[in-house]
């Protein structure tokens, strides 16, 4: 079954092989498969996650270019999934169709709590085709505690991220839709070189701590050209990030648009190089704000605000050293008279 199982996928890549003769007599091989290669139905009822593994083995395996497509018109349902790096040769996965999440939280396994669709590791990624990815979040929310006589069985704060980008450098996401996320929609996490763009993310607005784009500890990260519309932070930016580019972004509903919290559990965190312009944020409890723990360390630098317009925004600036306090207040020795502000422009 092994040996019958590896065949399929060489002959799946073989079927899909293209190669092009490039000016100078050189050659560049680029292959395109589909899920469908793969034996996935796209009935929105089956489970396809086998055959989008086999096919990004398959494409991960195969060297130059390699075109993965999601299939226009139907719906695949892909249970919780990490994509391991590093591949050899650049992926482009064309989401045309949809990709949804199993609806009900029973569904999925302890194990799987904080994942849903998880790159980790990959260069040379992007994802683009104009599709839908629905994270079906609405039970999630619907079990989430938010309040302190919450007796419910799925706190939201343990719910997946809807894609979520580790360890990986190089990667676009463009012209794509991302909704319904059970928590944050998009999450990059200690990755280099990420364009975010032309994309709508949208959730309810009464959708607990469902962020649009979170970037923790990243570098060289711009989010442009792009409609939130969510129930927690548009954008968040946490950790060790620096060289962050905001602009041309619609936010709202939602909570506005936020770095930090800052030094949680007494960690170093530096921010710096962050740049946010040409925004408009409507209908959002805050505006822009920098948040930091107590008792946390690091610092806020080289953060500029410019060409923002509010309307209908509670805070539109917000600075808050103390957002988080009383979780920190008994963990040591405080260095929260560490941080450090530079001027900012508004």
């Amino acid at each position: 079954m092994a040996l019958r199982a590896r065949t399929r996928l060489l002959l799946a890549a073989l079927a899909g092989a293209v190669v092009l003769l490039l000016p100078g007599g050189a050659v560049e091989a680029r292959v395109l498969l589909s899920l469908d290669d793969f034996g996935a139905v796209g009935d929105g009822i089956a489970n396809d996650t086998q055959a989008f593994v086999d096919a990004w083995k398959s494409a991960c395996a195969t060297g130059g270019t390699t075109y993965l497509n999601v299939p226009a018109g139907r719906s695949y349902q892909i249970w919780p999934v990490t994509l391991a790096g590093p591949c050899r040769g650049e992926i482009k996965l064309l989401i045309s169709g949809n990709i949804i999440a199993p609806e009900d939280p029973e569904e999925w396994w302890d194990g799987d709590q904080g994942r849903w669709l998880h790159f980790r590791g990959v260069g040379d990624l992007s994802l683009s085709g104009g599709g839908i990815v629905d994270g079906r979040g609405q039970q999630w929310w619907a079990g989430s505690c938010e309040d302190e006589n919450c007796t419910t069985y799925r706190p939201y704060d343990v719910a997946p991220m809807a894609l979520h980008f580790e360890g990986c450098r190089d990667v676009s996401v463009k012209g794509i839709t991302v909704q319904n996320g059970q928590r944050q929609h998009l999450v990059f996490t200690r990755c280099h070189d990420v364009e975010a763009n032309y994309l709508r993310v949208t959730s309810p607005e009464y959708s607990p701590g469902t962020v649009g784009v979170l970037v923790v500890s990243s570098t060289d990260v711009h989010i442009k050209h792009d409609l939130f519309s969510v129930g927690g932070d548009c954008v968040s930016i946490v950790g060790n990030s620096s060289d962050i580019r905001v602009k041309a972004v619609s936010c709202g509903p939602g909570l506005g648009i936020s770095i930090g919290g800052l030094g949680e559990n007494q960690s170093n965190d530096r921010i710096h190089k962050i740049k946010m312009d040409t925004m408009l944020l409507s209908n959002t409890k805050n505006g822009v704000r920098i948040k930091t723990y107590k008792n946390g360390c690091g610092f806020a630098r080289k953060v500029k605000f410019a060409h923002i317009m509010m309307r209908n925004v509670a805070n539109p600036i917000v600075i808050d050293q103390h957002c988080y306090s009383a979780s920190n207040s008994n963990r040591g020795t405080p260095c929260g008279t560490r941080w450090r502000w530079r001027r900012s422009s508004t």
